[in-house]
């Protein structure tokens, strides 16, 4: 992944692209970030409306929870708004040319 932050080594690493997703690796920060944009027809994913992205927080340590965020492009997150952690996820992800709000 091409974005950097103040000239150190990228943040993000794709660790999967598809039509219905996308997969963040933050190694340095041990933690993952899942990307389903409106258009992803998993079934598993369940959203509050048809034009929510939904990203999930998954940190690798072991028995930590996971967390939700419900983010539509005019409004960010439902329970953070537009300063929500999710917003750097996002933005590496158009940053590569992955739409997460379409």
């Amino acid at each position: 992944m091409q974005k950097q932050f103040e000239g150190g080594p990228p943040r993000f690493k794709i660790a999967r692209w598809s039509h219905n997703e996308l997969v963040l690796f933050d190694e340095g920060r041990r933690e993952s970030w899942l990307v389903y944009p409106p258009r992803s027809r998993y079934e598993f994913v369940r959203r509050q409306t048809h034009d929510t992205t939904l990203v999930i927080y998954h940190p690798w340590a072991p028995y930590s929870r996971e967390v939700e965020h419900a983010i539509r492009l005019q409004e960010g997150c439902g329970m953070h708004g537009m300063g929500c952690e999710a917003q750097e996820a996002l933005q590496a992800a158009i940053d590569v040319g992955f739409d997460p709000f379409q």
